[in-house]
């Protein structure tokens, strides 16, 4: 559907308008002849350009937890993973917050329930989880991982992802970072938005239309909740610098085509942090 010279992609409830100039707008105005909404975020992607809603918009973190990254867990210093920690620091996080968009941290938590219910393909994938450096080799969802030393400091580390434990908390780098208006939803899966999980809930109940992928492994967790929240009907943005993955090359560049060309669109920390710099709080007014 064409209006004026905007295109209209969508239906009634869920559009996206459209323009060779201006690329794609995802703000989600309530009808597509409404005002423009302000303020507006204008972002360079690699395929086009695109304008987001901040109040729409949550950074989705997956899984930078302890037991992924903590070098005290036996993970390499120079880990993948690491470089991811720098750029949501040094760009995203700070963008997110000057901009107002929801910080949401997806990690790994699980119950009794979780384990007594978890296919075996789950805990066949984790028992096969070789990126562990020194003597530590840690096993089982659920198994206790004993005593952690912390420098002068010991403390329980607590059952392998397991909610509420050492190593199912935020990586302590941006631990240091959450405030109490972020979002923190267990997922008991690689994807955080199947049905056993309250993403979809959550994020709706906020008007949550735009989603800003993020975290570990860009072919595993963070691939597979950009999928079902693209099928679900989600507006998905993948930082491909803000994820990771200790998988070949091949893998990652896998997840960022199909984002590029289908599922949504793929830009840098960076990106989001110039476009959350000329913020528009009006036509043509920047923050």
């Amino acid at each position: 559907m064409a209006l004026g010279r905007l295109e209209v992609i969508g239906g009634e409830k869920n559009f996206w308008l459209y323009s060779k100039t201006d690329g794609f707008d995802l703000t989600h105005p309530p009808t597509p002849t409404s005002p423009f909404i302000y303020p507006r975020i204008l972002l360079e992607t690699t395929k086009a350009r695109v304008a987001i809603d901040p109040a729409k918009t949550a950074l989705v973190v997956v899984d930078l937890q302890n037991y992924f990254l903590s070098p005290y867990l036996g993970r390499p210093s120079n880990a993948v993973g690491m470089k991811v920690v720098d750029k949501l620091l040094e760009h995203a996080i700070p963008a997110c917050r000057k901009a107002g968009i929801q910080i949401v941290w997806l990690n790994w938590g699980l119950t009794k329930q979780d384990i007594d219910e978890m296919p075996p393909t789950i805990i066949k994938g984790f028992a096969a989880d070789n990126n562990f450096d020194g003597p530590r080799r840690i096993k089982e969802l659920g198994s206790e991982i004993g005593p952690v030393q912390l420098g002068d400091t010991v403390v329980e580390g607590g059952q392998v992802l397991m909610r509420d434990q050492w190593n199912s908390a935020l990586y302590s780098p941006l631990k240091e970072k959450h405030q109490p208006q972020d979002i923190l939803i267990h997922k008991n899966r690689l994807s955080g938005f199947w049905g056993g999980t309250a993403s979809e809930e959550i994020l709706t109940s906020r008007g949550i239309r735009t989603l800003l992928f993020a975290g570990a492994n860009t072919d595993q967790c963070v691939g597979g909740s950009l999928q079902d929240a693209f099928t679900k009907g989600w507006d998905c943005l993948l930082l491909d610098d803000g994820c990771a993955t200790t998988s070949p090359d091949f893998a990652k560049r896998c997840i960022e085509f199909n984002c590029e060309e289908g599922w949504g669109f793929v830009l840098s920390c960076k990106d989001l942090a110039v476009g959350v710099e000329n913020m528009q709080t009006a036509l043509g007014a920047r923050v």
